[in-house]
Order: C-alpha cells, then structure tokens, then sequence
C-alpha cells in the first residue's frame, strides 16, 4: 500500500485536533485540567536548548518560547503518532477490530507523556508527582484515548470527504 506525505499529516492534524477539541470539552466540565500551556512551552524550549531532564519544569528559570512553536509542536507529535498507526496497520485487510486498535494505539501512546515527559519534567511517572490541580494521570489517557477515538474515525471522514468532492466534481 502506497502513501504519501500528505495523507500522513492531515490524519495526524485530525486526530490532533480530535484530542484538543474533546479534550477541552471534558476541560470544561472540570474532570480533567492538565499542565497549563506555559509549563509545556517551557519544556519543549529546554528541549531545543538540550535539557531534557528537570527536578521541577516550573522551578526551572524561564524560557523565551511563542505558543505558535508549541502548538506546532504539539501536532507534529500527533502527526508522527498517526503516521506510526498507518504503518503499523497497513498491511491489514480492514479487520472490523481496526476502530478498536485506534482507540487501543491512542491509549497505548499514553505513555510517552507517563513515562517520559512528566518525569522529565520532574513529576514522576504518570504525573503522580504533580500538583493535584493539573490531574495529569486522568488527562492524559483521557486526552490520548481522543487520539484514539479521532484515528477511529479518521476513515469515515476520509471517506465522506472523497465522496462530498466526487458529488461535486460531477454536478460541473
């Protein structure tokens, strides 16, 4: 099976931006908070700079860093995670389980943040360490089971969208 480029990032933007937009609206009903966005901003700088390990993110002295190159950031990461999904599924004939394995792989890509980013960022495995308020255990496999649930149902919208472009070209 061939892909290109494009079909890699725009199913990583999708599932990204499913995660996001899902993940606010459970945000607002309180039951998930997360690391405020300053904290993440501050350790992808580091990261650029080459420190990668910290005792505590915000005890670290400030780093100069936009919300454009977080955010960018942010989706590049759901784009190499989508990409990795599509890889590691390509060669199977649709099983009926492929919504499953999204939600399963959107689950299971919880544990970049559980095992790397928040001890990194000096807040243990899984977040346990954190402040209480961000609830960082609870959010992130809330918010990664959306990027699960947005690689779900990436195929349907592909589809739609395929159909929705062949309608039109015909009615010209």
């Amino acid at each position: 099976m061939r892909f290109s480029f494009g079909s890699f990032v725009v199913r990583g933007l999708f599932a990204t931006l499913v995660m996001d937009v899902c993940g606010a609206l459970v945000r607002s009903t309180g039951l998930t908070a997360g690391l405020p966005p300053r904290l993440i901003g501050k350790w992808f700088a580091y990261l650029l700079h080459g420190r990668l390990i910290h005792d505590d993110i915000a005890a670290s002295p400030d780093i100069p860093v936009s919300l454009a190159l977080v955010v960018a950031i942010h989706y590049a990461i759901g784009i190499l995670l989508a990409s990795i999904f599509t890889l590691l599924t390509s060669r199977m004939s649709r099983p009926r389980s492929m919504p499953l394995l999204a939600l399963g792989f959107g689950i299971v890509t919880v544990a970049l943040p559980w095992f790397v980013m928040f001890p990194a960022m000096g807040f243990g495995v899984a977040g346990t360490q954190s402040p209480e308020e961000f609830l960082l255990t609870r959010t992130s496999a809330v918010n990664h089971a959306f990027l699960g649930f947005g690689l779900m149902l990436w195929p349907a919208v592909a589809r739609w969208s395929k159909r929705r472009t062949a309608l039109r070209q015909s009615t010209l």
